[in-house]
């Protein structure tokens, strides 16, 4: 059964349930209507719709909530819009990590106590990305690197198959040992990235550069639009890893930046500026002509059963009724009534 229908069916069994009670209620209180109401037994005329409202008050009330519950949730991210809007074709975005997997990125001399592994300082670094960018227009892919590189995850719209590859994937295990080939890494990215739409992929290599000599870089595609290098590692103590001493290298990468158009960021001590990022963040306004959708209409109906349930107790109470006893009765003091006990004895 759909969550539509489901909902629907409780909105009734509520509303049911609410006219039972009203017609209990009234076969109550008719007996006692001239002590209730005064001489004339009835309440003012606007009241016999009152039983109609709360009815339908609670009916709405019952179908808004349950709708609400049973619905497919729509997920609010960082940018604060849902996972479920559509996005325009030509607002999409696209977001390639390049990462270093190889065994000098376990090396930990990281973050403010430098005592943070290389990798996991790269983890750090791209969770405080995906905090500030427009996830709902952003196509993910990743792709690792080690003696050779490979496409793990490719145009997704789940931050959290990003998340698996970072938190300690151990794919490093599905490569031949040797020397780390970062070229190899843009190679790969770019033959993935080749036939995607012109300025549409900002790539992020992200490295403690420790690699093997190169002389001639790729040719990246025109759908790169920017070359982002987080750069991870401590650039002045190196550790001896396997058999050289690792440290960032920052000459390379800086080569690196300035040979392929892009802009090096050493993040191993600090994020990546805002600024940086502020294409990445725009949210583009939602496509026209989609109108009230059922959740919407499930927020009114939750919103008007309220404020009907709320405000009717306050206008039977002020002006359900003509009559007033406490003006057409006034009531007498003790002292005023022994005195007047006193004077009939």
């Amino acid at each position: 059964m759909s969550p539509l229908s489901l909902a629907v069916g409780i909105g009734l069994a509520v509303a049911l349930l609410t006219a039972v009670a009203e017609y209990w209620h009234r076969l109550r209180w008719r007996p006692m209507s001239r002590l209730l109401f005064g001489p004339r037994g009835r309440p003012r005329r606007w009241t016999d719709a009152a039983p109609v409202l709360r009815v339908a008050a609670c009916g709405l009330l019952g179908w808004g909530l349950a709708y609400l519950a049973l619905a497919e949730p729509e997920l609010l991210e960082a940018t604060g819009s849902s996972e479920t809007q559509e996005t325009d074709p030509q607002d999409v975005q696209r977001v390639m990590l390049v990462l270093d997997i190889s065994p000098s990125m376990n090396v930990a001399d990281s973050g403010l106590k430098q005592s943070m592994r290389r990798r996991d300082r790269v983890y750090e670094v791209i969770e405080g990305v995906l905090s500030r960018i427009a996830l709902t227009r952003t196509r993910f892919s990743v792709v690792v690197f080690f003696t050779s590189a490979r496409p793990v995850v490719v145009d997704a719209t789940d931050t959290a198959l990003v998340r698996n590859v970072l938190d300690n994937l151990p794919l490093v295990w599905s490569f031949k040992p040797g020397e780390t080939d970062l070229v190899s890494g843009l190679e790969t990215a770019g033959e993935l990235a080749k036939d995607w739409p012109p300025q549409s992929t900002t790539l992020f290599l992200c490295t403690d550069g420790d690699t093997v000599d190169f002389n001639e870089l790729p040719q990246l595609p025109r759908s790169i639009r920017k070359l982002e290098i987080l750069a991870v590692g401590d650039p002045m103590i190196g550790t001896f890893v396997g058999n050289h001493d690792s440290r960032q290298q920052s000459g390379v990468l800086k080569r690196l930046a300035a040979e392929l158009g892009g802009t090096y960021h050493n993040v191993n001590q600090q994020h990546m500026a805002t600024s940086a990022l502020a294409d990445l963040a725009r949210v583009p306004p939602p496509l026209p002509g989609k109108g009230l959708q059922l959740k919407d209409l499930a927020r009114i109906a939750v919103g008007l059963g309220a404020a009907i349930l709320a405000l009717l107790p306050l206008a039977l109470q002020y002006g359900g009724s003509s009559w007033k006893p406490h003006r057409e009765l006034p009531a007498r003091s003790p002292r005023t009534a022994d005195l007047a006990t006193g004077e009939n004895g």
